[in-house]
């Protein structure tokens, strides 16, 4: 099964149990898989192939679910990992061990405020992600879960991560193939679609988080919460003539960290977050995944020029 239908198949099955509510599971917690790569991280320190024993006594065993999250953990690769992992192992340690403190007020706030979001449909799965991810949605086994990398929070946010902004922002994608799927099931989207899933996702966060800083909703990145008035102009300006565009080039000149153009790397994060703003002052958050796609495109322009002019 593709990634389209697998989608298709997460947004339609809210559906169903909302018609037969007595066979609607209840949400369950995350899959922890991080108190099995503890014991297995401290039982292999004195190893003297310290991959070959990690490999046999954790990643071997949680094969499954890595494959289904995309990563393969080879030995090449994590003997690249593990000396980088091991100097920042106490924070990882810290964060993971708190980590369902966190996931608990998130689900509590987020379910209050979009309380058809069908958490069931949307597992979470907490892993060791090699620095691959912080945050990775991949669907697997007829679902869309959340692969989280607990090191890769650490990594790319640090120990003191705004999990509450993070978790929302991933949630919120989420729920949004749960009620809309168009944009959020295209392989292939055009930078328009991504312009409006990315921005109403960090909407949605800074929105459920009023405390946080604008660097925390737009996940860290702290060059990107500094551009001034110009630079959002010319962002505006030039992501016009490509909103419709499918070009992997495009959609990372916007939406990639690795970007090294001109304009500031995920500069359509900020965009986004500006017009969902604007958008969504006037509507509830769960009405802003509902738009219809003709109607987000034709909204995403408008605002674009009016932020392009000034």
């Amino acid at each position: 099964m593709n990634r389209r239908d697998l989608l298709r198949l997460a947004a339609l099955s809210p559906l169903l149990a909302a018609a037969n509510p007595g066979t609607a599971a209840v949400p369950p917690g995350p899959v922890d898989l991080m108190p099995a790569f503890w014991s297995a991280y401290d039982g292999t320190r004195g190893a003297n192939d310290r991959v070959q024993a990690l490999t046999a006594a954790f990643f071997a065993p949680h094969a499954d679910i890595y494959a289904g999250a995309g990563l393969k953990p080879t030995p090449e690769r994590l003997a690249r990992w593990l000396p980088d992992f091991d100097s920042i192992a106490d924070q990882v340690r810290g964060l993971s061990d708190d980590f369902g403190r966190h996931y608990e007020r998130h689900t509590r706030h987020f379910q209050s405020e979009f309380p058809d979001f069908r958490r069931e449909q949307a597992p979470i799965y907490l892993m060791p992600s090699l620095f691959g991810f912080d945050g990775h949605l991949q669907p697997w086994k007829g679902q869309l879960p959340l692969f989280i990398g607990i090191d890769g929070i650490v990594r790319y946010h640090g120990a003191g991560a705004n999990l509450s902004v993070f978790l929302d922002h991933e949630s919120f994608h989420l729920y949004q193939a749960q009620v809309l799927p168009d944009l959020i099931m295209d392989d292939n989207p055009p930078v328009y679609g991504s312009l409006w899933t990315e921005g109403i996702a960090t909407y949605v966060s800074e929105r459920l988080n009023p405390e946080a800083s604008l660097v925390q909703v737009l996940l860290d990145d702290v060059k990107l919460a500094q551009v001034d008035e110009a630079t959002v102009r010319e962002l505006a300006a030039n992501l016009i003539p490509v909103l419709d565009s499918t070009a992997p080039e495009d959609s990372k000149r916007f939406f990639s960290a690795g970007h090294t153009g001109p304009e500031p790397a995920r500069g359509g994060y900020l965009i986004g977050l500006i017009i969902a703003r604007r958008i969504g002052s006037t509507l509830p958050p769960a009405q802003l995944p509902r738009i219809p796609t003709t109607t987000v495109r034709r909204l995403l322009e408008q605002h674009l020029t009016a932020l392009a002019s000034g």
